[in-house]
């Protein structure tokens, strides 16, 4: 599965067949030939062609805070994101290269707007003002019949580090990484970008290693437009990662194990509540495992998954630690459906939040493929002693524990008229 298509999926919709890198997942129904959406259907393949793909995504999320928090509220959230990949093997004849761009648009109101925490919630950070973005503008070149890959320009570790193919079917917890990596270095995450790429060398088919580097730019939320492309920075981020990944298409029981760590080397990251350490680090190990598959000539299966990530120096957290069940098709009549449950337990630096050392958040969610590239997702969120991960409660009183409730409506067009996906030579 392309970069271009996890992009569009960060916080959009549910992966629903793509799992475990396997393009041909994605377009397993077959469209029947002479209807209305032909020419739009012929519009991708005409595209691929001539050596372009193109995909878009839209969805809307109503999450709504009915019990505890600060007050009860309705936070809605709209995503809008688009890309294309130009592979210029096919119109330049250079090989195994390619050019990535994507834009993004995102609105709403945040957890803490309502809830009066950020309660370890994706709602907390996946808003911003009404504003396109450039979410990612890279080239990527394969060596060595692309055993050896690289990507260059603005970019950022989103889409290469701690992440999980399972994530983003969850509304308000693991999006790409684990959430509490979005809280506890200063790098910024997607739709922010900077300069930097990544290196992955396979190792063998089905095991990796993979380091990155990329220019430190304070996180500024969704304001920027990113085509601020200054080379002055504090600092640099340092992830790497070695892993192990298969496939439905090459395994019964396909899984992805990782491990890895970061180093942030800014200065400015530095915590004024705990003076004399400046850069910031963190380990990680997760894994994802089919432990039931039906038919192999299907993605029907059922998957354990789970992780664990700590922090060093002055972050806000010492870590956190997950596990959860994901089901895709869990009805033999509804094979493009998943259900999802996690429950997150994150331990916050007590230097920083002395009143909340641990919160748990737990999340169940449902989603109905109405049609190939269109779910419809209720979701529930519970949060046991919501706490504020950016230091302080932010409100005068203790907040209670928390349900959030609300629904996800997803629309990937590309999946919807079968567009063809990138996939490196």
């Amino acid at each position: 599965m392309s970069k271009m298509r996890y992009g569009l999926y960060l916080g959009t919709t549910a992966l629903a067949g793509l799992l475990c890198l396997d393009p041909s997942a994605a377009h397993a129904q077959a469209v029947p030939s002479a209807t209305p959406f032909d020419p739009i259907i012929n519009f991708g393949q005409t595209l691929k062609n001539n050596g372009i793909y193109f995909d878009a995504a839209y969805s809307e999320t109503f999450s709504a805070v009915v019990a505890g928090g600060q007050k009860n509220g309705v936070m809605p959230i709209g995503h809008f994101s688009t890309a294309a990949v130009f592979d210029l093997e096919t119109i330049l004849g250079i090989p195994s290269a390619s050019v990535h761009i994507g834009f993004d648009q995102r609105y709403g109101l945040l957890v803490q707007q309502i809830a009066g925490s950020p309660a370890g919630l994706l709602q907390s950070a996946d808003a911003g003002p009404f504003a396109i973005r450039l979410g990612f503008l890279y080239w990527e070149q394969g060596f060595w019949n692309d055993r050896l890959d690289i990507t260059l320009g603005r970019t950022n570790p989103t889409f290469d580090f701690a992440f999980s193919d399972i994530s983003c079917t969850f509304v308000g917890q693991i999006c790409a990484q684990p959430t509490s990596w979005y809280f506890n270095n200063a790098n910024a995450a997607y739709p922010n970008s900077q300069w930097g790429g990544r290196a992955n060398f396979q190792v063998t088919p089905d095991i990796y290693v993979r380091a990155g580097a990329y220019q430190h730019t304070a996180d500024t939320g969704y304001a920027s437009h990113q085509f601020n492309w200054g080379l002055n920075a504090p600092g640099v981020f340092v992830p790497a990662e070695i892993g192990y990944q298969t496939s439905y298409r090459t395994a019964q029981y396909p899984a992805k194990y990782d491990i890895g760590g970061y180093v942030d080397t800014a200065i400015s990251n530095a915590n004024p509540l705990i003076p004399g350490r400046n850069a910031r680090g963190a380990w990680w190990a997760q894994f994802q495992q089919a432990v039931w598959r039906p038919d192999r000539n299907t993605n029907r299966s059922l998957w354990a998954f789970g992780g664990a990530i700590t922090y060093t120096g002055n972050s806000n957290q010492w870590g956190q630690y997950y596990l959860g069940l994901f089901d895709q098709g869990p009805f033999l009549s509804r094979p493009r459906d998943t259900i999802g449950f996690i429950g997150s337990l994150y331990v916050n630096n007590s230097q920083i939040t002395p009143a909340y050392n641990k919160e748990y958040d737990f999340e169940l969610n449902y989603a109905f493929s109405i049609v190939p590239g269109i779910t419809f997702k209720p979701v529930a969120n519970y949060v046991v002693n919501p706490s504020n991960v950016n230091g302080g409660s932010g409100v005068g009183f203790k907040p209670h524990n928390a349900w959030l409730l609300g629904f996800q409506v997803a629309i990937d067009l590309g999946q919807a008229f079968e567009w063809p996906t990138f996939v490196p030579h």
